[in-house]
């Protein structure tokens, strides 16, 4: 069951009812969501550098968010590329964390657009999505470019080649003085 009010929705609404005055009680299984109005992010982001000792490129964004109505209890969600994710509520009042994976090979080098939305203009995202409509129409709560300079997946030759060639160069310029110096 999913109850709006005022732009604060209840998700996992439980409805409990007693005697024949029939009194509702409703208690959430999470709280109120509010909506923000005018933000202000700062953020910082993450993203895999080295790939020869993992196996998929993460992307983290880390941001704070103030709103102008004053609203702390925000619910965000991440789109990016058509790909939603939630967004984590940090500890702090205002604080949240986003991150996905891609493998190595489609995780090109470049700026991936993050589009963050609040409950309502996600509701209307996946509505969109669902009905095949234009989904850019929808308009985020705010954009957060994340730049990322690709993975770095070792040299061209591996060690183990190098230090094979290596010991047969030297081991040829070693047997060829020898031969040089018997004859």
């Amino acid at each position: 069951v999913s109850l709006s009010i005022k732009g604060a929705s209840l998700k996992g609404l439980v409805v409990h009812k007693q005697g024949r005055g029939e009194v509702h009680h409703f208690t959430s299984q999470q709280q109120l969501s509010e909506t923000c109005t005018d933000p202000v992010i700062s953020t910082s982001s993450y993203t895999t550098a080295d790939a020869v000792i993992s196996s998929e490129t993460v992307f983290i964004v880390e941001l704070s968010l103030a709103c102008g109505n004053g609203a702390q209890s925000v619910a965000l969600y991440a789109d990016v590329n058509g790909k939603q994710f939630p967004v984590t509520r940090g500890q702090d009042v205002g604080k949240y964390q986003v991150s996905w994976s891609i493998a190595h090979t489609q995780a090109s080098s470049g700026t991936y657009q993050v589009k963050f939305f609040d409950e309502e203009s996600y509701s209307a995202l996946r509505k969109a999505q669902r009905n095949n409509e234009d989904v850019e129409a929808i308009k985020p709560l705010f954009t957060v470019n994340v730049d990322h300079r690709g993975a770095w997946s070792g040299p061209w030759v591996s060690t183990e080649v190098f230090a094979a060639v290596v010991g047969i160069i030297l081991y040829y310029l070693a047997y060829s003085t020898k031969s040089s110096i018997q004859a």
